[in-house]
């Protein structure tokens, strides 16, 4: 198996042991930006975006009998863009894209964005327009009874706005620092918990057997990122981010998001 394709594997396994839903972002504008930072009039990058993300929440909780479950859930996340356009705004480099990100478990979108470099700052928006299937999980020989739907269709838009900063340390290495504001989607066709902890009535045949409902929520997050860039024939780059629960307008809500880019 080759490299690239054990990278995905790993994403996929620790995504899926993270699930508790299936969580969906508008992403961030670090792929945008180094997109437009290393095109030129002879080589037009497009952008290939691997990732892997996890989020929950401190206080609000889903209510079954026995057991109450912070809102959690991770995904693999995938985004590739169809067609992007350079321009030049008072001598400063900018571009328009339109991607496709894809979240597994499974939905798929349209995400139009822009983002306009001034020196060595770069600001930027998306919207992603998504649509997808969250398969039920219950369980029929848990409690409450299990529903007979197959799970849940949802569509939804969620958007980003944010801006970054990179700078050339070396003659081959970009380093950056970024802040995004974004909303993000969990989703939910129904589960189950195996284990909720310790149960007074032992006897129980349901002790560690419960179904959850399926639910749909919105939430927005303020996320604080780093990134770095390998300058080749294909840069390369990676990101590290983090929204802290307790940071302005997240209300107790955190997320933690690792990927890669790569531009060709």
């Amino acid at each position: 198996m080759c490299k690239d394709k054990m990278i995905l594997v790993v994403f996929f396994v620790i995504s899926c042991t993270l699930a508790g839903c299936a969580v969906t972002s508008s992403g961030n504008m670090v792929g945008e930006a180094a997109a437009v930072k290393y095109s030129t009039d002879e080589k037009k990058y497009r952008i290939a975006e691997v990732g892997v993300m996890y989020a929950s929440s401190n206080e609000d909780c889903m209510f079954a009998p026995h057991y109450d479950v912070h809102y959690k859930g991770g995904a693999l996340n995938l985004k590739a863009s169809l067609y992007s356009l350079d321009y030049s705004f008072l001598g400063q480099k900018g571009g328009l894209f339109l991607s496709v990100p894809l979240t597994i478990p499974l939905d798929v979108g349209l995400r139009p964005s822009f983002v306009q470099w001034i020196g060595p700052l770069y600001l930027g928006a998306g919207v992603s327009f998504v649509s997808g299937f969250y398969p039920n999980e219950q369980d029929d020989d848990y409690e409450p009874e299990a529903d007979d739907s197959y799970g849940r269709f949802d569509g939804f838009i969620l958007y980003n706005f944010g801006g970054g900063i990179m700078f050339d340390v070396w003659e081959k290495i970009t380093l950056g620092a970024y802040a995004n504001y974004e909303r993000m989607a969990l989703n939910s066709g129904g589960s189950n918990v195996k284990e909720y902890g310790f149960y007074l009535d032992i006897m129980s045949e349901t002790h560690g057997k419960e179904n959850l409902p399926a639910y749909s929520k919105r939430v927005d997050v303020m996320t604080l990122g780093l990134n770095a860039f390998i300058k080749m024939k294909n840069p390369l780059g990676f990101y590290a981010e983090y929204s802290p629960g307790k940071l302005m307008y997240n209300n107790d809500w955190w997320k933690f998001r690792v990927g890669a880019i790569l531009l060709y």
